[in-house]
């Protein structure tokens, strides 16, 4: 294998787009820590995304997202997983692309409704979203964070797309 990969990797993209999945993989291949930055909250407050935006609301949550993610961008190696909002509040992206290299995982609306709908309970921002909705939900919301993913470093085309895909986009 290549010994030229960033050392310091964060997955952006719509939640569905398999930055958890992909993460913990490419992790594993680059033998480097990965993180799951709603994990990472999550170990930090006690409690999980669900949990805080119900007892707190969103903007805790955000914040606490924020911190989460200034945490694990000072560290010196990772694959970071981010929440699919995480670009999009405060100065998240500018920080993800100053302090790592910030791959976008693009999928289409499609693809994002066949992985979401049968998840759809464990996702806090979608739970209540009328199956019939979904898609318009999901496209509304691509809309308004699209321009924060497009500042990432790469994007990558990720319908149907393994580590070893993923790789060589990378160095």
């Amino acid at each position: 294998m290549k010994k030229d990969y960033p050392k310091k990797i964060a997955l952006i993209g719509y939640m569905g787009a398999g930055k958890t999945h992909l993460g913990r993989e490419l992790a594993a291949k680059l033998k480097l820590p990965f993180f799951d930055l709603d994990g990472v909250i999550g170990q930090m407050c006690g409690c999980n995304q669900s949990d805080i935006i119900r007892r707190k609301g969103e903007i805790a949550f955000r914040e606490a997202e924020n911190k989460a993610l200034n945490m694990v961008l000072g560290k010196d190696k990772f694959v970071l997983a981010c929440g699919g909002g995480t670009p999009a509040y405060f100065d998240n992206m500018d920080q993800l692309t100053k302090n790592a290299h910030v791959v976008y995982l693009d999928c289409s609306i499609p693809t994002l409704v066949n992985r979401l709908l049968p998840e759809k309970c464990m996702r806090p921002l979608i739970e209540k979203v009328a199956d019939e909705e979904l898609e318009e939900f999901i496209a509304k919301h691509l809309f308004e964070r699209r321009p924060y993913y497009e500042k990432a470093h790469v994007k990558i085309e990720a319908n149907d797309i393994s580590v070893d895909h993923l790789l060589p986009q990378l160095s």
